[in-house]
């Protein structure tokens, strides 16, 4: 099934007020880029999904949904929709947190990573540590 449909049926399996979070986690984004509050105020299921497509890319528009379900609690809607994405055919499955609580934790970073014209890359955050030098170079 293709992805806008996909993220479309789990949207409206949602009542009116856990649409309406979903929306406000979306405007104030933790792991992931916002999409700003005007953009989705009004906007019904099919324009958010439109919207996060347009923002995110459609793998990523699954993943970040995946995360926002778990955030909201949701655990079911996030294993349906993870499952329906990796039935499709699609190589990437969405992440696999299983708190709602705590942040997922940040995968291992490959020695290089390369993105395709349009693609998006989210790096990992790096803190604290003594552990010698980086190089980050960016090509455009």
């Amino acid at each position: 099934m293709a992805v806008p449909r996909l993220l479309l049926e789990i949207l409206e399996d949602l009542i009116e007020d856990d649409f309406n979070e979903f929306k406000w986690l979306l405007e104030n984004g933790v792991d992931f880029k916002p999409i700003a509050r005007s953009h989705l105020e009004n906007a019904k299921r099919r324009d958010t999904v439109r919207k996060m497509i347009d923002t995110y890319r459609e793998e990523m528009a699954v993943k970040i949904a995946v995360g926002v379900l778990k955030e909201m609690g949701n655990n079911n809607a996030a294993e349906k929709l993870k499952n329906s994405y990796a039935a499709g055919g699609n190589t990437a499955t969405p992440s696999t947190s299983t708190s709602a609580a705590a942040p997922p934790a940040a995968p291992a970073a490959p020695a290089s990573m390369t993105a395709q014209q349009g693609s998006i890359i989210i790096a990992p955050n790096v803190t604290g540590g003594t552990s010698g030098t980086w190089n980050i170079n960016i090509n455009k």
